[in-house]
């Protein structure tokens, strides 16, 4: 249904986003996370091969030399020498797996950092839909897969062949070396040839990423209708909340039009800022700011002083300090004391008023 809302041609919106990830709808390519893995596979191997053809030998001459058994023809026997030969397999072998489960590691969290999605393992039925499974295997984008899959065989290929071909002449005197010489050459033609297949795997690999999170981004696009819809449920409906600010400001200046009549004084910015204070000594322990307001506001505080001749005074730094420090009904902090005290007494000798 929200593809019937109109063309999606916008970026997703960061709730979107989130609940696609929430869901497991991620940008991942597992080419490079194989990658990843084959290249720390194949460069653990390459520096431990001798450390591994060492321990080999030491197992191989620890059975034939009957310091695992006396008898390897005996039952009893027999097994023990299987426990030790596999118990000395998983030692050799555990620091290579570890490290192959630590790239296998990294490379997810490198491309999608920490997560943990329950709604990917719940059961959906639409997976059982024969109809939606063949169309998995043989619709267009399987068929898309499979020909790119096949253009990076070949290209493997062409270049396992073409390595092959450049040592042909190493591979040629290989039966006149020695056996520890051939194997040794054996295992540096190996290493050269992974390391060139790997490296285009690599770059294949890269290029698949790059095309998953552009792929990613684009299936997560939306319609511009579909914006408006979230923004009006993330925040509200842009017409109910300009009704909701004239009301507030139909309140604001109802107590403004209620205050600014009793206040004594009207400190201002003079134009974006005034101030109404109030001072009852009988009554108040320090003068109070009865009203308050910024540029449209500030203007009906003027206007509403000047008509029920109230005197206006501007005194920038304190209608700033007052405006950012004190709320409506509060009274005036000590520091503003000796400011506010000179335009009362002012204000009082204006009106010919005792200070209190």
């Amino acid at each position: 249904m929200a593809d019937d809302l109109g063309e999606r041609t916008e970026e997703a919106t960061p709730k979107k986003k989130l609940e696609a990830r929430n869901s497991g709808q991620i940008a991942r390519s597992q080419d490079l996370a194989a990658v990843v893995l084959l290249v720390f596979g194949t460069v653990t191997i390459a520096v431990t091969a001798t450390w591994m053809l060492g321990q080999g030998r030491v197992v191989l001459a620890a059975v034939l030399d009957g310091a695992v058994v006396t008898d390897p023809l005996d039952p009893a026997g027999a097994w023990e020498t299987v426990v030790y030969v596999v118990g000395a397999g998983v030692r050799t072998a555990l620091p290579i797996l570890l490290i192959a489960w630590g790239a296998a590691l990294l490379s997810n969290l490198g491309q999608i950092g920490w997560l943990f999605s329950p709604k990917v393992l719940q059961p959906k039925l639409s997976k059982l839909n024969p109809l939606s499974g063949f169309q998995r295997v043989f619709g267009l984008s399987a068929l898309v897969k499979a020909a790119i899959d096949s253009l990076k065989v070949l290209i493997v290929i062409v270049v396992a062949a073409a390595t092959v071909y450049q040592h042909a002449s190493d591979i040629l005197v290989l039966p006149l070396l020695a056996a520890t010489e051939a194997l040794a050459a054996i295992g540096g033609l190996m290493l050269h040839l992974a390391l060139r297949v790997l490296a285009v795997l690599l770059v294949l690999a890269i290029l698949d990423f790059i095309y998953q999170k552009w792929k990613h981004s684009k299936d997560l696009r939306m319609s511009k209708q579909q914006v408006k819809d979230e923004m009006k449920q993330s925040e509200g409906d842009p017409e109910v909340k300009r009704r909701r600010l004239r009301m507030q400001q139909q309140i604001a200046m109802q107590r403004i039009s209620a205050a600014v009549p009793r206040a004594d004084v009207v400190v201002t910015n003079p134009d974006h800022i005034s101030i109404a204070i109030k001072y009852d000594a009988e009554s108040m322990h320090a003068p109070k700011v009865i009203a308050k307001g910024a540029d449209h506001l500030a203007l009906r505080i003027r206007q509403l002083a000047l008509q029920h001749g109230i005197p206006i005074v501007e005194h920038k730094p304190l209608a700033r300090a007052l405006y950012r420090d004190v709320g409506v009904g509060q009274e005036i902090p000590p520091d503003f004391y000796a400011a506010v005290a000179e335009v009362l007494a002012y204000v009082y000798q204006l009106s010919g008023r005792k200070a209190g």
